[in-house]
């Protein structure tokens, strides 16, 4: 009798841990939405207000504003983006990092800068990958409470082009992340 009532169970809990994984899969897969806009290769929408992307042209600027986005953080070194912004409503942050030397700080820094901004805000770098991808990553750790492994996952998402060889302390970095902390400091931040 044991051998019968076993078998059943172990079909029962199969299935459940496959609706359990296909679940939180569906959910990670639905967790960005690319926009497709002929000024741009990887724009994507990750939240209401939250996009991130590649470095915008002057009309792909002007595609921002015209889906409604308020604010840009730039996360290039020697690029602003002040004379692509010229006639246009949008407020840009300059927050210049590098991949190869992101630090906590850094990330907390980004994370300062995306809290105070005007929403819906986007933030780029060049190809929207590397230094996007942590900060996004931390983004959604700290303001929407994935786990690191979710966050991680989405940063190395193949359609997002994270340059892992390039850049392997990226992983490291956000594996590292005292969530708690971060939050605790965006939260003090808020109140002074």
């Amino acid at each position: 009798m044991q051998t019968s009532l076993k078998h059943p169970l172990l079909h029962f809990f199969s299935f459940l841990c496959f609706v359990l994984c296909s679940t939180h899969l569906q959910a990670q897969a639905l967790s960005f939405k690319q926009i497709e806009a002929s000024n741009f290769h990887n724009l994507y929408k990750l939240n209401p207000n939250l996009y991130r992307s590649e470095q915008p042209s002057k009309k792909g600027m002007q595609d921002l504003q015209a889906m409604r986005i308020k604010s840009v953080v730039n996360l290039r070194r020697k690029h602003t983006d002040e004379n692509k912004l010229k006639d246009l409503d949008l407020d840009l942050y300059n927050l210049p990092l590098k991949a190869g030397t992101l630090d906590v700080d850094d990330i907390f820094n980004a994370l300062q800068t995306i809290q105070e901004a005007e929403k819906p805000v986007l933030v780029h770098c060049w190809h929207g990958s590397d230094r996007t991808g942590a900060v996004v990553a931390a983004s959604r750790m700290v303001f929407e409470d994935w786990s690191k492994e979710q966050a991680i996952a989405e940063f190395t998402d193949s359609r997002f082009g994270y340059h892992k060889k390039m850049y392997p302390n990226l992983i490291p970095l956000l594996e590292s992340l005292d969530i708690e902390l971060l939050k605790e400091k965006l939260a003090k931040n808020v109140k002074d």
